[in-house]
């Protein structure tokens, strides 16, 4: 089976938190909650990880993760641009935001040959979650059931305003039926929450209603079903510079339509994330309680820095002794708008070919003309072997 890679969505605009809230320190040695996504994915059975940037984010992000965890870390980047689109379409001048969610997960088709999972990196799922995940994609790597995590509603709240979330109808076999998007959820009288439909339609919720946070677990059949959706949502919504082609609006007509089986699975662990900055508070409580107790070290650094052989200490300046200790660098929302530049997936350290002037791709290198065997050469020196690089195991003890 291919290796389970976990597909962490990094190119949203977080616009009403202000920043890239995916990498706000929140752990005692400056970790972040993509940090702790990246730890608990490699402690449950997922041996790569991949990263879905912007092409003005991509760098930023690469030089953090190489300065908290080294080279050696299994990762991977493809961008998420505006184009280029099916049929050749242009996106509306208007459009400064990604297309969204459902968007980012086809350009992981390229990446992800084998099951994957998918996860907001500016959210807290617990390892237990990764961990469902990892055993039920293993059972079934290429099939057409899909899989969530659900939460409990009403663990998922803010106290600083309404949320947004995906309602999970779920039958009695734990298949799911459809998803609602309900807007604006708050804490109403007795118990009850209470939030809008998309249409304005008033919507009283339970507390204990499993909701989607954006945990998935695909095979690459849902590409095909993904790419025909994608069509159809810019045959329909193009021209709207707003407009958001969401995974869980593609998933819930898949499922409606009949084309897909996705299982829930109910998760008890404690969801967090930061809609507000004013969450951030009640999230750095949460994770110095998981390091108290002993489910996280106080360091992820120091936890999943393996010598990586294709690197010597001479040359690598990412080591803990040559950390000066600054801050990582934070990427502010204004950093994030206006690049619509496409590009193909890039793996950690290959070079990408500048754009021509007139925005085409640049040329190809000239071809080397055959050169005759040389039957007198003598034999080409034998290639020295690669270094086995660290595995999933090596990275969590």
């Amino acid at each position: 089976m291919d290796t389970l890679t976990l597909a962490i969505l990094a190119a949203g605009l977080s616009s009403r938190y202000g920043a890239a809230k995916s990498l706000d320190p929140v752990g005692p040695d400056g970790e972040s909650l993509l940090d702790y996504a990246v730890y608990d994915a490699l402690a449950s059975g997922f041996g790569a990880i991949g990263l879905v940037v912007r092409r003005v984010t991509e760098d930023a992000l690469r030089r953090r993760i190489e300065k908290r965890f080294g080279r050696a870390l299994p990762v991977s980047y493809v961008r998420q641009e505006l184009w280029p689109l099916p049929g050749g379409r242009r996106p509306p001048s208007a459009r400064m935001k990604p297309w969204g969610t459902g968007h980012a997960v086809l350009r992981l088709a390229a990446l992800a040959p084998g099951p994957f999972a998918v996860a907001n990196g500016d959210d807290f799922y617990g390892r237990s979650s990764y961990a469902r995940l990892a055993e039920s994609l293993s059972a079934d790597p290429t099939g057409a059931t899909f899989h969530l995590i659900g939460f409990r509603l009403g663990t998922t709240l803010s106290e600083h305003g309404g949320v947004s979330r995906a309602i999970c109808d779920v039958d009695g076999s734990g298949r799911l039926v459809g998803l609602e998007e309900v807007l604006g959820i708050e804490a109403a009288e007795e118990g009850a929450l209470l939030g809008r439909t998309v249409d304005e339609k008033r919507r009283i919720l339970q507390p204990d209603s499993l909701v989607s946070m954006g945990l998935w677990g695909f095979t690459p059949a849902v590409f095909p079903l993904l790419e025909q959706r994608f069509a159809d949502f810019l045959e329909q919504h193009g021209d709207d510079p707003a407009r958001e082609f969401l995974l869980s609006d593609a998933v819930g007509e898949m499922v409606g339509s009949g084309a897909a089986d996705v299982r829930v699975h109910p998760s008890e662990e404690p969801w967090f994330g930061m809609t507000y900055r004013d969450d951030r508070a009640r999230v750095e409580a949460h994770i110095a309680a998981l390091v108290e107790q002993g489910e996280y070290p106080e360091s992820l650094r120091h936890a999943m820095r393996p010598v990586d052989p294709r690197v010597t200490e001479a040359d690598d300046d990412t080591d803990e002794d040559q950390d000066d200790g600054s801050p990582d660098e934070p990427i502010e929302v204004d950093q994030i708008i206006g690049s619509v530049e496409p590009d193909e997936p890039v793996k950690p350290g290959e070079p990408v070919e500048p754009d021509q002037p007139d925005g085409s791709e640049a040329p190809d290198e000239p071809g080397t003309p055959d050169v005759p065997e040389d039957p007198e050469a003598p034999e080409d020196p034998e290639t020295p072997e690669t270094p086995e690089l660290p595995g999933p195991q090596d990275w969590i003890g």
